[in-house]
């Protein structure tokens, strides 16, 4: 691990001249698409609008993520249009969150898969990504095997806690 200077920031690089993978904002986008999906699940519920709220709410919560980080360079001192996006791309990876999960949602629409099998299927789909993205972070600390399946199941845990959470809370 080295340290680099990019427009005038210390950051830590896995390799020299190359910027650390931010792995965070994906794990937070699979978090939140979890929790909106267990909270919208209730009643009649609309798969297609529940994928409409999702995408909406994960790009605003990207760009709130974005914008507070380059509100925090700002502060620091000028930064470049270049590196406003380079911070705006490095939590990109949170809108990722929204795919899978989005794409299941779809389906009643042009299968004859049920409402609540889909949504069902995309809460899972979202369980899986967090557990992923656990296991990838746990990794990229570069752990043992051991370390980063005790980081995923952390990461499931939490999914399985809103989903448990919402059980309580709204029914």
């Amino acid at each position: 691990m080295s340290i680099e200077q990019v427009d005038g920031q210390v950051s830590e690089a896995s390799e020299p001249g190359r910027e650390r993978r931010h792995l965070a904002p994906a794990v937070y986008g699979s978090l939140l698409v979890t929790t909106l999906i267990a909270v919208q699940w209730q009643g009649e519920p609309a798969p297609g609008r529940i994928a409409l709220s999702l995408v909406t709410s994960v790009a605003v919560f990207w760009l709130a993520h974005a914008w507070s980080q380059i509100v925090d360079r700002r502060v620091q001192g000028p930064i470049s249009p270049r590196a406003a996006a380079r911070i705006a791309s490095s939590e990109a990876s949170m809108l990722s969150a929204v795919l899978v999960p989005g794409l299941i949602l779809g389906l009643p629409a042009v299968t004859d898969l049920q409402v609540d099998t889909a949504i069902g299927i995309a809460l899972v789909a979202s369980l899986i990504q967090l557990f992923l993205w656990g296991l990838a972070v746990g990794r990229a600390a570069h752990a043992t095997w051991p370390m980063a399946l005790g980081v995923a199941v952390i990461d499931l845990a939490l999914g399985i806690l809103v989903v448990g959470l919402k059980v309580v809370v709204v029914h």
